[in-house]
């Protein structure tokens, strides 16, 4: 799974750069001291040697770190603009997979192509119909109790009442019960967030959402599709620089 992203700085002089911009670091390795906290636990580690750089600066331009960067990306992108350093990231095996939890209303075969065509494995009942009908539950449970996947929420019009109304129809009750899954782990973890990702589709609205996931970031499908995936290659929009050396005071009598 491979994906191309370019750094813009958005102050200082505005020369095309890219940071030196580390994925959620190892437990084993030094933190850099370029690349700020992320909100988000880390789920799991994008080694080093999973990156490859493409330097992109005319000769003679240095990579400066006094700037904020903003980072944006393009997959599958080819073009390469001057003045600009590019890094392709791979992501791990246990990385590629996202849970999808969603109600009928939404379209969502587009969408899992849209997954697919950048290199994740969408776990979702319309792809995974053998091993679901052996036992639904169980099926579940196999990607809600593996805290390495990222769980994206689908929000329609229709969901907020799925989750919660009442009704006797299968895949309802198969999204009330993720519904109630998640949100217990939510509020388990002191209603922080960590892998969750709300994702709006056409139609729905603010409404739409259950009111305890309000509270984190949401993602309008397909308007934000750049933001949803930096978040699935757990990368940052924007990268701070280190503090200065701070100020110094001169005091003089009067």
């Amino acid at each position: 799974m491979k994906l191309s992203i370019s750094a813009e700085c958005v102050s200082g002089p505005c020369l095309r750069q890219f940071p030196v911009l580390a994925a959620p670091a190892s437990p084993h390795a030094p933190a850099s001291p370029h690349a700020p906290a992320s909100p988000h636990a880390p789920l799991c580690s994008v080694p080093q040697n999973g990156a490859h750089y493409e330097r992109l600066l005319a000769p003679g331009q240095n990579v400066s770190h006094d700037v904020i960067r903003e980072v944006h990306c393009d997959p599958y992108s080819s073009a390469a603009d001057p003045g600009q350093m590019r890094r392709t990231i791979t992501l791990p095996e246990e990385c590629k997979t996202v849970f999808i939890t969603y109600s009928v209303d939404a379209d969502i075969v587009p969408f899992a192509k849209f997954l697919l065509a950048n290199g994740f494995t969408p776990a979702i009942d319309i792809f995974d119909g053998p091993i679901r009908s052996m036992d639904t539950t169980k099926w579940m449970d196999r990607y809600l109790n593996d805290k390495s996947l990222l769980i994206l929420v689908v929000i329609s019009p229709q969901y907020k009442q799925d989750v919660e109304g009442l009704g006797p129809d299968q895949h309802r009750l198969h999204t009330k019960y993720i519904h109630k899954q998640i949100q217990n782990e939510f509020i388990q973890q002191g209603c922080l967030n960590f892998r969750l990702v709300p994702v709006l589709f056409p139609g729905a609205t603010l409404r739409h959402v259950p009111n305890w996931l309000q509270s984190t970031k949401l993602y309008r499908w397909p308007q934000d599709a750049s933001d949803l995936l930096l978040r699935l290659f757990r990368m940052e929009r924007y990268i701070v620089p280190s503090p200065g050396p701070g100020l110094t005071l001169s005091v003089r009598p009067l």
